[in-house]
């Protein structure tokens, strides 16, 4: 490891540390998703919400995939100015050879959309396997399959009725709102803790096995005496060991279990939950040592914390020495501040709202420096975001006026 490289994991343990060690929520269970299910007949059912089996906070990603390419049409404009020392690549984009980087086997352009449940007002099914998400500023955003949030069952604790799963099929809309400070029924306890790795500490809210994270949530792995399934609210700590872990209860005793992806090297990732700038981070298996489980001081981030979405607004300069400034496209797909960068760093991946960017300074073909807006920077790397599979930007100046600016051609990109 690098000194730079050094200095920021050491940044990110002590932010991580910092912003959660202290009491940042209002209210104890206002927390968790919340909110009311419309059936196709009109039968209603209002509680807390699990998505399947795993995201149960505000704070949880909702993925799926955007339909369209609403910009590609661009590529097709005359007056369309690409800024940059050498338009030779420009041709080749009208041709559609573009889009090579955007396609399936199919032709078709997609690309993921992932948002936390608290940047939605309300999510009307489109059949089997589509969604219109309303986002709380009004705009809506098409989404089909592409994840196992789209087309699973729905968990309502229902204030009369108590807990039930409803079928996808027959939800017709589902309308969400500020959740009570207390809650007299839930799915279990959010999990909390830290997390040790080999470069650093991580602390905050935890999803194990990128779905686990509720303390009625099972651990599951076989002993030498036959298999196991464990309440992660009676676990102590987790620690890597051989080929399994180590898992301490509550009460002191050992048990080390294996041969199952909660405990050896099929695990998904721990993932921890920031509100307060990273998003969340994604640790790999590998790269994870221990966790240690503690009480935390609330249940997460409250509805009414998601501020409406805005649209992205960036100063770009170019390579070239020119500057221009707008509403903007990044990597000709994300248009507003609650969507994510993606990005790793040290085997631990990164998913960072835009609206805490400050700004982007790509560094080589691999990466590039992310500066946050609570003052860190992280040097991301292997994803479209942030190296040269980037598609570029589009630049509302004013008006119709659109231009372009080919990734290889960014200096910096700094938010408004």
């Amino acid at each position: 490891m690098n000194a730079m490289q050094r200095s920021i994991t050491a940044v990110l343990a002590f932010t991580f540390l910092a912003i959660t060690s202290s009491s940042l929520f209002a209210g104890e269970d206002d927390g968790y998703i919340y909110g009311k299910v419309i059936m196709k007949n009109d039968t209603e059912y209002q509680g807390v919400i699990r998505w399947g089996d795993e995201e149960s906070f505000w704070d949880d990603m909702f993925n799926a995939t955007k339909m369209e390419n609403e910009y590609a049409d661009y590529f097709y404009d005359d007056d369309l100015e690409v800024i940059g020392d050498d338009n030779r690549d420009r041709r080749n984009r009208k041709r559609g050879r573009w889009f090579v980087r955007w396609s399936d086997n199919s032709g078709v352009s997609t690309h993921q959309f992932k948002c936390r449940f608290g940047d939605i007002q309300s999510m009307e099914l489109l059949g089997s396997d589509g969604v219109l998400l309303t986002f709380k500023n009004g705009e809506e955003i098409e989404l089909e399959d592409g994840s196992n949030d789209v087309g699973t069952e729905v968990k309502v604790f229902d204030k009369e009725l108590g807990s039930i799963d409803l079928k996808w099929r027959r939800i017709d809309r589902i309308e969400f709102m500020e959740t009570p400070n207390q809650l007299s029924d839930k799915f279990g306890e959010p999990l909390f803790g830290q997390v040790t790795t080999r470069n650093g500490t991580f602390e905050g809210f935890i999803q194990w096995d990128h779905d686990e994270c509720l303390s009625t949530d099972i651990l599951d792995g076989e002993s030498d005496d036959g298999k196991m399934k464990i309440e992660f609210g009676k676990i102590a700590s987790i620690k890597r060991e051989r080929r399994g872990a180590l898992v301490t209860l509550n009460s002191g005793r050992e048990i080390y279990l294996d041969d199952s992806n909660d405990v050896d090297e099929d695990n998904r990732g721990i993932v921890v939950k920031d509100p307060k700038g990273y998003g969340k981070a994604l640790i790999e298996w590998r790269e994870f040592e221990e966790i240690r489980f503690s009480k935390p001081s609330g249940s997460g981030p409250a509805y009414n914390d998601f501020k409406s979405a805005r649209a992205l607004e960036a100063r770009i300069e170019t390579k070239d020495g020119q500057t221009v400034s707008g509403k903007i496209a990044y990597d000709l797909d994300e248009s507003f501040d609650l969507e994510m960068l993606d990005g790793k760093f040290d085997r631990v991946e990164y998913h960072i709202p835009f609206r805490n960017i400050s700004s982007i300074t790509p560094q080589r073909r691999y990466g590039s420096l992310v500066k946050l807006r609570n003052g860190d920077t992280l040097e991301l790397e292997e994803s479209r975001d942030v190296d040269d599979d980037n598609a570029g930007i589009l630049v509302w100046t004013g008006g119709e006026n659109v231009s372009y600016v080919p990734w290889d051609n960014v200096e910096k990109v700094e938010f408004k």
